[in-house]
């Protein structure tokens, strides 16, 4: 059951989204922990500091008291799956008006375009952007 439950872990790795807007702090860090105790590797690079020098490996955390019950664990990969396949928002769709207010028919669509976008940006460009949201313009 241990194998399957770091097979299962392995391929939802494999599989999880790429977090544009946090390339430093992605979600398959708290599941390569989660994973830890079943023989899963890291797949995600932990980026070093340019300033600090490479000295003694960071201390790995200990391992836990208790072994994992796989059984326990199964319910937590399932609920990663569900997550990954987009379960929920299927089964509980919104309507259109949600996305869509009347008092700022765009706001949602343009919110997306800039999240979009805001990798690309330089520093210079995020702070002119933030400037420019702190004016208002009659």
């Amino acid at each position: 059951m241990a194998t399957t439950i770091a097979k299962q872990y392995t391929r939802l790795l494999a599989l999880w989204p790429k977090d544009a807007l946090r390339p430093t702090l992605p979600f398959t860090r708290a599941i390569e922990h989660r994973a830890a105790p079943f023989g899963v590797q890291p797949i995600t690079p932990i980026p070093q500091d340019s300033k600090t020098k490479p000295s003694a490996p960071a201390p790995s955390n200990p391992p836990p008291s208790t072994p994992p019950n796989p059984q326990l664990e199964q319910s937590q990969v399932n609920a990663l799956f569900s997550l990954l396949d987009d379960r929920y928002s299927k089964k509980y769709a919104l309507s259109p008006g949600v996305l869509k207010p009347t008092s700022a028919p765009e706001h949602y669509t343009n919110l997306m375009e800039e999240i979009e976008r805001a990798p690309q940006k330089t520093w210079w460009q995020a702070k002119l952007d933030e400037w420019k949201m702190k004016i208002r313009w009659s």
